[in-house]
């Protein structure tokens, strides 16, 4: 690149020529001049909050807090929890009257990426952002002010830094288990429970997955629904399948292919960067290995279950035998033991045999009488098939066996009988 010229005056001319001559007159005893240096390249604008003398938009020494001469930028803990906070613009003047509507970009707070989050005027000199999860523990973010983005706000930018410290040591979070447990699950199998130790860090969670079609040896294209859904804790988060993947003649189905190919060995991994609620990553990859069986459109029909109910006076457990594999979840929710009038049974329930049997243990021992088991008409099959209606429904049929099977009662009952234990043999 050609170096740019540089301009010369008058007074500069008459300067260079005063320095010849007193060059000329001193003789050698003068130190000669040194040869013209290279002219610099062009260097870089700084990093995006690095800090450059003079400069107001760099972040300042002091932890989540910048100012000017018009705004003061500062990020404030909610309740003494340094990773909850809201993020406060200050100006000196009533600078945001004419703000309706607040600019996404002109209050933000990330790491690698302005996080998601939503912004308000609280007066005419004051604007918060809200980000919409905690922050991570032992994470350094930059926030920044730039009032460019409202053409009704004329200042210089702002930035800062605020580290959130890291929480005491403990040990890393776990994946305890993944749900189905099956290594043989339906090719139109729908959605898989992760359970873990601790909340885990929610928000952009998509990178820390993949599926693996082995046979192939590459990975299935876009097999996620991406809406997150997480219990109420926190531990366990539903990954679907994308639905329109799953069901036959629908766009994605079409376009792109079935998630599963019956037959097919897959393999579910979850990456170990996936950093807990408290900034603690799980440490080391957790994957499962599956095969791809028949595809199943069959609805639950609780009619089938075995029911092995136990004699009174014991806190044996009721075993309930349900020929198939069915959702985890549900059946911790949706299934339960009521007397015959109705009031339900306290105890606890657990699943078993890759989830085709469920049994409940109930918190005093069992009197003589008529139980029933009561089963949710939304429990569901492995593919989605539930007791209510079969995934997949036809919506132009209009024949009665079709119509019936859209639809049946919101609970389905199942009687049986605690009776006393019978005699032992006398000799």
């Amino acid at each position: 690149m050609t170096p740019p010229k540089t301009a010369t005056t008058p007074a500069a001319t008459t300067a260079s020529l005063l320095a010849v001559v007193a060059l000329s007159v001193s003789g050698c005893n003068q130190t000669p001049p040194q040869p013209p240096q290279p002219p610099q390249p062009p260097q870089p604008p700084p990093a995006l909050g690095s800090t450059t003398p003079g400069d107001t938009t760099a972040p300042k020494a002091n932890n989540g807090r910048a100012a000017n001469a018009q705004f003061t930028l500062a990020v404030r803990s909610i309740d003494d929890d340094d990773s909850r906070v809201i993020v406060v613009v200050t100006a000196v003047d009533p600078a945001f009257k004419d703000i309706d509507d607040v600019p996404e970009e002109l209050l933000t707070i990330g790491a690698t990426a302005p996080l998601l989050g939503s912004s308000q005027r609280s007066s005419d000199r004051e604007i918060i952002f809200t980000p919409a999860f905690p922050l991570l523990r032992g994470h350094e973010y930059l926030v920044r002010f730039d009032p460019s983005h409202d053409e009704s706000i004329h200042g210089q930018p702002l930035s800062c830094r605020y580290r959130v410290p890291a929480a005491p040591t403990a040990p890393p979070p776990t994946l305890s288990n993944i749900f189905p447990s099956s290594n043989v699950l339906p090719a139109n199998h729908l959605k898989f429970y992760l359970v873990f130790s601790e909340p885990m860090q929610p928000g952009d969670i998509w990178n820390h997955f993949r599926l693996i079609d082995l046979d192939l040896d590459r990975p299935v294209p876009r097999p996620f629904r991406h809406t997150e859904l997480w219990s109420r804790d926190g531990r366990t988060l539903t990954l679907w399948f994308h639905p329109g993947r799953v069901k036959r003649g629908l766009n994605l189905n079409v376009e792109i292919g079935p998630i599963l190919v019956e037959g097919h060995r897959y393999r579910l991994e979850i990456s170990g960067d996936w950093p807990s609620a408290r900034g603690t990553l799980l440490g080391r990859d957790v994957t499962k290995t599956f095969r791809a069986g028949t595809a199943d459109h069959k609805q639950p029909d609780p009619g089938t279950w075995t029911i092995q109910p136990p004699a009174a006076g014991s806190r044996k457990p009721l075993i309930c035998r349900l020929g198939s594999a069915h959702d985890w979840a549900l059946l911790l929710s949706d299934v339960a033991v009521v007397t015959e009038e109705g009031n339900p049974l306290a105890g606890s329930i657990e699943v078993s045999d890759d989830e085709s049997v469920w049994v409940f243990t109930p918190r005093q021992a069992w009197k003589t009488g008529h139980y029933r088991l009561a089963v949710g008409s939304v429990l569901e099959d492995l593919a989605g098939n539930s007791v209510e209606r079969p995934f997949e429904v036809d919506i132009t049929a209009t024949d009665a066996k079709t119509q019936a099977a859209r639809k049946q009662a919101e609970t389905v009952f199942r009687s049986f009988e605690i009776r006393s234990p019978a005699p032992p043999n006398l000799p």
